[in-house]
């Protein structure tokens, strides 16, 4: 891991730049627009302690690796509000903590197993402490920023989509039933297609499992995509370097 300098923070805002002039290729699933967007945003981001003051962190140095989990995490969320455009509107579970951003990150989380999410079934149940809600108890698998010294090995999709969920999080006694069952009452309230919408994404059939798939490997393209830009911005700053050195 490399930590964040001015030279190095210099190089990342070239590699946004490099993005935003990159043309897309007939075969590429990514799309380089919106992974210029999130690349500029997470570069200014990770690199501000006020951006992790106001989840109540305080640390001193950040990785290229929290950089690439940034862009994961934006560039899949911008996917889900991408295909579900409704999604955005239909409120929060939580003051602070949209409903569109749970949907995120359970399709990011479930993304990493391959059996049954039980989703439906949990809901169904409308018990968050049954074993059916156990995959759907990772919704809130953000620990307590009182105690963020396992920042690291935690999900980041919450600290770099929604900071105001972490602070949702902090501010609910039991957080991960208490989120499940506010994220129930969220799904009951939507409209019967919108509720279709977001199981077709999180259910437990094939096509969901399909979605669910693509969604993480075209995010995973996309840091793939960054990090390939990088290398090139890097080669690029290390032949000019040359070069003057040479006197040419």
């Amino acid at each position: 891991m490399v930590k964040f300098t001015v030279k190095g923070l210099i190089a990342l805002f070239v590699t946004s730049s490099a993005l935003f002039l990159t043309p897309m290729r007939s075969d590429a699933q990514v799309n380089m627009k919106t992974l210029a967007e999130v690349a500029e945003s997470c570069q200014k981001d990770v690199s501000s302690k006020k951006y992790y003051q106001q989840m109540l962190l305080n640390v001193a140095q950040w990785f290229n690796s929290d950089l690439e989990e940034c862009i994961y995490s934006r560039y899949h969320y911008s996917l889900i509000l991408d295909k579900f455009t409704e999604l955005a509107s239909t409120g929060e579970i939580l003051p602070g903590y949209p409903g569109s951003v749970a949907v995120g990150q359970l399709a990011s989380t479930f993304s990493h197993y391959a059996y049954k999410r039980q989703l439906l079934d949990c809901i169904i149940s409308n018990n968050p402490s049954s074993d059916v809600c156990n995959m759907s108890r990772m919704i809130s698998n953000y620990t307590n920023s009182k105690y963020r010294s396992d920042w690291y090995s935690r999900s980041h999709y919450l600290p770099y989509v929604c900071p105001s969920c972490v602070v949702a999080h902090d501010e609910v006694s039991g957080s991960q039933e208490t989120i499940l069952k506010a994220f129930i009452e969220w799904f009951i309230k939507l409209d019967k297609p919108q509720r279709r919408e977001v199981i077709s994404l999180l259910g437990d059939d094939d096509e969901a499992s399909q979605l669910i798939r693509s969604l993480n490997n075209d995010s995973e393209k996309a840091v793939e995509e960054y990090r390939e830009a990088r290398a090139r911005v890097q080669q690029q700053e290390q032949e000019r370097r040359r070069q003057e050195l040479l006197g040419n």
